[in-house]
């Protein structure tokens, strides 16, 4: 499997992205924190704070460009808290019959369940990522967790 540095704009430092932690040794959510041209050099892991190269994530060979999204934002580019706010009770409110289930790392979760975590409070599963991530809207965040370990 060829695996390819992924590229981003020149304004993407400071950044997120997803990237293999060397010190983790697993795929996390890291900051860009340098770049070489058009491509990412290095990045600071956002669980363990270490900086180290770029390594694409696992099973990832091109990293395609993000699309998107029509949302408002704020002067840091930041999504708007009340849009968050609002796709997070417009979900819940469709799902309200669906009972919450408590968060761990070892529970499995499907798209559209309820969670109930309990440092970020209520929140839906609106994204599944492959393999073992889920992407949760709470009332003001979008989190990014890991779920079905063994």
């Amino acid at each position: 499997m060829a695996s390819t540095k992924a590229t981003a704009a020149p304004s993407a430092v400071a950044k997120e992205t997803l990237a293999y932690c060397t010190s983790c040794k697993i795929d996390l959510a890291h900051l860009i924190v340098s770049m070489k041209g058009d491509k990412i050099a290095k990045v600071e892991c956002k669980t363990c704070k270490k900086t180290h190269g770029y390594k694409a994530p696992k099973g990832v060979t091109e990293v395609a460009p993000k699309k998107k999204r029509a949302s408002k934002k704020n002067e840091d580019g930041s999504p708007s808290a009340t849009t968050i706010e609002a796709e997070w009770e417009k979900l819940m409110s469709a799902h309200r019959e669906a009972p919450f289930k408590g968060y761990t790392m070892k529970s499995k979760f499907i798209l559209g369940d309820k969670i109930k975590h309990p440092t970020f409070g209520e929140g839906i599963v609106g994204k599944l990522i492959y393999p073992n991530k889920l992407e949760v809207i709470f009332r003001t965040d979008i989190k990014v967790l890991i779920h079905g370990g063994a």
